[in-house]
């Protein structure tokens, strides 16, 4: 079996390739300085050539590249995966959501990550798509929320995390499980991943830190909404029981 990740030099994929690979799944990098993210043709033969059963996209770039990306894995017969966000849903409203709840994000990010839900969904009617929350490391240097502590710590030498915020968010590790068992064994549709069950941003913070004590953290009081979401059909593993809140 073999997959083709996309966003290779990003923050998730690394792990979710990972997983893949420790699962026995051979994961080729799709590499944007060897392909042509808009030669249809440069694709097409990429995808001849590897014959993958799996294609995860990841990377941020032109939606019509997902677009493309769907609609060849449709025609090739390969399943096919887009990552999409709780960024879909505005910053002005609240949650908590399920996959009833209408994307309503008219920020850049939100309506480009809304653009490409309706080209994958429009191009590959077997496609999957996950809806990510915030993404949690173990360190620093890339897009997580473990680095956005870190350097707010630096920049202010302390922490202030709402106290009136439930975010989205999971483990890098435990989404990439997640991730495997959409695409290897879920029907296509709509799935949302998210591990915070009921704890506020300060909870969350406060409760790495105290395995890590690395960190002056402070109650604050905003952003005050609910951007949880909530699919029982996915079985990730709770942010309460990994961080013991």
């Amino acid at each position: 079996m073999k997959a083709i990740i996309t966003g290779m030099n990003g923050a998730v994929a690394p792990n979710i390739a990972s997983y893949f690979s420790k699962s026995g799944i051979d994961v080729v990098a799709f590499d944007r300085t060897k392909i042509d993210i808009n030669d249809e043709n440069a694709i097409a033969r990429f995808l001849t050539d590897e014959k993958p059963d799996y294609f995860l996209h990841l990377a941020t770039g032109p939606a019509e590249w997902a677009q493309t990306n769907a609609r060849l894995c449709f025609e090739f017969g390969i399943r096919f995966l887009f990552t999409s966000t709780v960024s879909v849903f505005s910053e002005h409203g609240s949650g908590p959501y399920t996959i009833e709840s209408k994307p309503d994000a008219e920020d850049d990010y939100g309506k480009y990550k809304r653009d490409c839900e309706s080209r994958v969904v429009n191009s590959n009617p077997d496609a999957l798509i996950a809806r990510l929350g915030w993404q949690i490391g173990h360190s620093a240097g890339s897009n997580n929320m473990f680095d956005f502590l870190e350097r707010t710590m630096a920049e202010k030498g302390f922490i202030e995390a709402s106290d009136k915020w439930y975010p989205s968010c999971s483990y890098m590790e435990d989404t990439a499980k997640s991730i495997f068992d959409l695409v290897t064994s879920f029907p296509s549709g709509l799935y949302l991943l998210n591990s915070n069950q009921r704890s506020t941003f300060y909870q969350i913070v406060t409760a790495i830190n105290t395995k890590l004590n690395l960190w002056k953290v402070l109650p604050g009081a905003s952003p005050s909404r609910d951007d949880r979401m909530f699919d029982d059909r996915v079985g990730i593993l709770a942010i309460e029981e990994k961080l013991g809140i």
